[in-house]
């Protein structure tokens, strides 16, 4: 009777196939200034995951290669924080829906890589393992050099970028959840 009791208790901690898989990816290069940004808020993220919902996956992207096509597919909702030139102020970050950018791409540039994480996407969905949401968090650079701190502008806004993501993730997560 107790041998069963555990097996019940153990099986309704499992999560819910029904529960939809997050995945947050941090993409950049560390190598060029506050182009390390999505990296470096990934880990602030992670960090701080204890005061998010549910369960997220934390993922660093590194410079959002091709290695990124296949990972996509595990996840229902996918966060990716990355240095995007969309003219704010440096240090600024904001959320963009996939279909933002596509309306706006010639004003909006989502990632400092170019357009690869979009071909990426693109690619993922001819293959059928896009996720059904895919979010970018950019944050505008102001200096993508060589070189490895970030710029001061970047550095006077971690906090709050890490607090205004916190927010966007729990937010998207408390309305499609």
């Amino acid at each position: 009777m107790i041998l069963a009791f555990h097996a019940a208790l153990i099986i309704s901690m499992l999560p819910s196939s029904n529960m939809k898989k997050i995945g947050v990816i941090g993409v950049g290069n560390p190598l060029r200034r506050d182009d390390g940004i999505g990296i470096l808020l990934l880990e602030k993220l992670a960090d701080r995951k204890h005061e998010l919902p549910g369960d997220i996956e934390y993922i660093d992207g590194g410079t959002g290669s091709m290695n990124l096509l296949h990972l996509l597919a595990r996840f229902d909702i996918v966060f990716i924080i990355d240095a995007a030139h969309f003219n704010a102020v440096a240090g600024y970050g904001k959320l963009f829906t996939l279909q933002e950018i596509k309306n706006n791409r010639t004003s909006l540039l989502p990632s400092t890589h170019g357009s690869d994480i979009l071909e990426i996407i693109r690619l993922s969905k001819n293959i059928d393992e896009a996720p059904k949401h895919i979010l970018f968090f950019g944050v505008q650079p102001k200096d993508t050099s060589v070189g490895t701190e970030l710029s001061k502008e970047l550095q006077q806004n971690i906090g709050k970028l890490v607090t205004k993501l916190m927010r966007e993730v729990t937010k998207i997560y408390e309305e499609l959840l």
